[in-house]
């Protein structure tokens, strides 16, 4: 039986549509205004700039708990025998972003916390590195063990 997806394809249409509409507004507007006040609270009293930068990262935010569900319900792409290139490349792409997330920030703020608590900026990292090293080494050590295996004792 084919699987259900009329509801994930309206609620991409919504998406697409919303971002059109959010194009239709931003693409023209006049790079001056950027630094005009903004009254929305997501602007953080700031400018229009600040408003688009968090609406950006707001956007990375959310699609991160997407992809944490898909995790779970062992959705993630690439479980589906993608290519080692493209496996490399979507690699990359997650570690330059969460590199990229850390430009800017000060010594002391690499051990700033979510205001309703969980791991610091540099507890994250530390916890991606390890893992990063103790999945990649397992895996090396497996690949190791399958192509030179030890010799069976007569």
């Amino acid at each position: 039986m084919p699987m259900k997806t009329d509801d994930v394809k309206a609620t991409i249409k919504r998406l697409q549509d919303s971002f059109n509409e959010t194009m239709s507004v931003l693409y023209d507007l006049p790079q001056e205004y950027l630094q005009q006040p903004c009254a929305h609270g997501c602007a953080r009293g700031g400018r229009a700039r600040d408003l688009i930068v968090h609406n950006i990262f707001h956007e990375k935010q959310h699609t991160g708990q997407v992809w944490s569900v898909r995790d779970q319900l062992r959705l993630l792409q690439g479980w589906d025998n993608q290519d080692l290139p493209a496996l490399l490349a979507d690699y990359y792409t997650s570690r330059a972003e969460l590199v990229a997330a850390l430009f800017g920030l000060a010594d002391d703020q690499l051990d700033a916390k979510p205001k309703d608590g969980g791991w610091s900026i540099r507890e994250t990292v530390d916890h991606v590195i390890y893992w990063d090293r103790n999945s990649i080494d397992t895996l090396e050590a497996e690949l190791q063990q399958r192509t030179h295996p030890a010799p069976t004792p007569r």
